[in-house]
């Protein structure tokens, strides 16, 4: 349909397909601003149900209004088919960013585009509206790092009075992002979407669904949703932070009453504005989260005085019980002194101890007792050199696995890349592979050992700066020199180098 004019709107390009209809972009043909256009497939026009299907996503969208929901500009039946005109937004699809561009999306990140979401999904769901078939596909990230919800086309409107396209007893939606009543075909409301929602942040933070949609079978799936627990977020990525599963525990609570209430329950949780414990059921946080519950304590029965006063039946009572008290406080007294001392004692041993083995006054007398005694400046130097030796032999092996052990986890600057966690190892090893393979297939690292600095930061890093003459073989077999290189390589406390830029 490419090149066709529907309404005021020329087709210019395919968005996508799905399974009830195609989405293209159009271009208005005198204002210039584009739409997405969505067709049904001319093959389901005639079909009495995917047509009430799609006008009913035309009704749902025409009385939603938020800047976190696609909106609806018209509605068309024409002879060409069935079309939705709606805003069109240039970005990606949640499964698609996760999958070409995030990788697993970062903690405050995934907040950051959790938070809109929902609040798109409360402004729905106080219009009385169930999204059903929530799910990454359904949710566009713009490259400005907003999102957008889309696809409302089974949705279902809260109100008995309004003809309902989808009854209780009917599953619709994607399979592997339905909440467990979906599944068991009983009633919803919107604390179905929330669970729903639980899953997708799953997906983001981790980057997989946490059902394997590959092997198992519908069937599997539908048994795991009903009565098996997600499993733990950090046996898919180890980074998860225990307040984030215990959102996404809560989320997808097999009870709809366990979970968040309220799309804004779930945000204020994700914004640490409240302690998830509080609001949902204690004893399902016990039981399924593994929350510690600390036990109200019991009041105390107070006795209240009784306004008797002790009177002493003669002096010599008197005299006797207050020697008594005198000598109790005379041993009570010792006693202090006693362990005083012993404390004392130990303190002095324990001070003496740590001078003679650790030497931390670099007395030059205690420099071969002091067994764990700070390495000495020159030490450490030569200890960089070393570490810059071996790296620099490694790169011209051009082989990363001989290099990989020479990074931290995570880079903070490396040239044209910043804050890389290298587990995985992301686009650093396919831009090195590509640059050895194309353009330097052989290389020297000629170090002048003389421009040779270090220092070492209140953190305890190492910084070397070193100048080298850099020469590589093209593929024409011509070595060409290049000027004069010089590097600031930053290790940690473990020597694994977190930063090269040039200085």
């Amino acid at each position: 349909m490419i090149g066709e004019q529907i309404a005021n709107y020329k087709l210019i390009a395919k968005l996508g397909e799905g399974g009830m209809g195609t989405v293209y972009v159009g271009s208005h043909i005198q204002l210039g601003r584009k739409a997405a256009i969505k067709a049904l497939h001319p093959n389901l026009v005639n079909n009495p149900q995917i047509r009430e299907r799609f006008k009913n996503e035309a009704a749902t969208l025409a009385n939603i209004k938020h800047q976190n929901i696609v909106g609806l500009y018209d509605y068309l039946e024409t002879t060409k088919g069935l079309f939705l005109i709606m805003e069109y937004v240039q970005g990606k699809p949640l499964d698609e960013f996760i999958a070409q561009v995030s990788g697993p999306v970062a903690e405050d990140i995934a907040i950051h585009l959790m938070c809109q979401i929902l609040d798109g999904f409360d402004y729905a769901h106080k219009q009385g509206i169930v999204h059903r078939d929530i799910k990454p596909s359904n949710l566009l990230i713009t490259p400005e790092g907003e999102a957008k919800i889309l696809d409302f086309g089974i949705a279902k409107i809260l109100d008995n009075s309004r003809k309902s396209l989808t009854q209780d007893g009917s599953r619709m939606g994607t399979v592997l992002y339905m909440s467990p009543e979906q599944v068991r075909g009983v009633a919803i409301d919107t604390r179905s979407d929330i669970y729903s929602l639980g899953v997708t942040l799953f997906q983001m933070v981790t980057g997989k669904c946490p059902y394997d949609e590959n092997n198992a079978t519908e069937y599997a799936v539908y048994q795991e949703i009903v009565n098996v627990p997600l499993p733990r977020a950090n046996t898919f990525y180890p980074t998860i932070s225990a307040k984030m599963q215990q959102i996404i525990d809560i989320a997808t609570a097999k009870n709809p009453n366990d979970r968040f209430q309220t799309c804004a329950e779930f945000k204020a949780a994700l914004l640490g504005q409240s302690n998830p414990i509080n609001q949902t059921n204690p004893t399902f946080i016990q039981n399924n989260i593994g929350g510690r519950q600390t036990p109200k304590p019991e009041r105390l029965s107070q006795t209240a005085p009784t306004g008797n006063t002790i009177h002493y039946q003669n002096e010599e009572n008197y005299t006797e019980n207050n020697h008594e008290k005198t000598t109790n406080y005379k041993l009570l007294w010792g006693r202090v002194n006693y362990w005083f001392s012993i404390l004392l004692l130990l303190s002095l041993v324990g001070a003496t101890a740590y001078v003679l083995l650790f030497n931390p006054f670099q007395l030059p007398i205690l420099e071969k007792i002091a067994f764990f005694a700070p390495e000495k400046p020159q030490n450490r130097e030569a200890a960089i050199k070393e570490k810059l030796k071996a790296f620099f032999n490694a790169i011209e092996s051009h082989d990363f696995n001989n290099i990989k052990d020479f990074y931290a986890d995570s880079i903070e600057e490396y040239f044209d890349f910043k804050n890389v966690d290298l587990k995985p190892i992301p686009d650093i090893k396919s831009a090195a592979e590509a640059y050895w393979k194309t353009y330097a297939i052989a290389e020297k690292h000629e170090i002048d050992w003389t421009t040779f600095k270090y220092e070492i930061d209140e953190n305890h890093n190492h910084i070397a700066e070193i100048t080298f003459t850099y020469r590589f073989e093209n593929k024409a077999r011509k070595w060409n020199s290049i000027n004069k290189v010089r590097n600031k390589i930053k290790f940690n406390k473990d020597l694994q180098i977190f930063s090269i830029a040039k200085s």
